[in-house]
Order: structure tokens, then sequence, then C-alpha cells
């Protein structure tokens, strides 16, 4: 079986990756803020009720903010930052940088919301991948 340079590189990259996980390359201390570069963000909990966490009104790029994504009729809209925001991306092929096991059965995943330039922002939660969202006028649709 002939092998491709592409596919070599492939393999190389993966293994450099899985090794530098196993040798304990973890940038998370607890020295670190949720928004420091690499850093891996604690596991949240969705405190209930009227507690939502929205972010603010004016996110700081690159900050990660916790954030309650209402998931009752899948993640397609959010609002963050005073603006709304429709999902575009989901990175199947990385995993979260928040540490922790999936929430079952919610309706609302807490997570964390990051402005990631003018016209993008990221969420994360654990056990999920990350998505990226783009500004929208379009109204979320309601649903039962």
């Amino acid at each position: 079986m002939h092998t491709t340079r592409s596919a070599v590189t492939l393999a190389v990259t993966a293994a450099l990756a899985l090794a530098l996980l196993a040798t304990g390359c973890d940038s998370s201390s607890p020295d670190k803020e949720p928004d420091s570069a690499g850093a891996t963000l604690p596991a949240r909990e969705f405190a209930g009720g009227e507690n939502w966490e929205k972010g603010p009104a004016k996110p700081k790029r690159g900050k990660w903010y916790p954030y309650d994504m209402l998931a009752h009729c899948g993640v397609e809209f959010a609002r963050f930052g005073g603006r709304g925001w429709k999902l575009e991306r989901v990175h199947t092929t990385s995993g979260s940088q928040v540490k922790g096991e999936r929430p079952r059965g919610a309706w609302v995943l807490p997570g964390y919301m990051a402005l990631m330039g003018p016209d993008e922002a990221s969420f994360e939660a654990a056990g999920l991948p990350a998505m990226d969202f783009v500004p929208t006028k379009d109204a979320p649709p309601n649903c039962a």
C-alpha cells in the first residue's frame, strides 16, 4: 500500500499532539484567568431559575465569559454583547477547552462565550465541540 506525504504528515501531527497530552502539557493552573491563552476552563453548572449568565453588554475580545446557552430547540442562535448571533460552524474535529462531562438532558448548556473578532463569537461547554457564531438580524424561531 502506498502512503502519501500528506497522510504521513497528518499521522505525525496527530502523534505529536497525543504525545504532548500524554506528557501532561496542560496549560491550566489555579493562577490563570479563564481568558489566558491556552487555558483550560472549569466546567460550570446552570444556577437555574432567572440566574442566566449572558456575559457583559460590551465584551472584551478574546475574554471568556460564563454563558448559559439555551438548547431546547438546538443550538442555533445566541444573544451576546447586545447582539444577535447565529451558529456558523461546529468544530467537530477538536474538543472543548472546558473540563468535565457534557450535561445530560439539559435545556441549558452552561459554558463560556467569547468575542473572537468584530464579527465572530465562540461558545464552548464541557463535553461539546467549540461552536462559532456570526452576527445576525434574524430572530430566533419560537419553539414549543
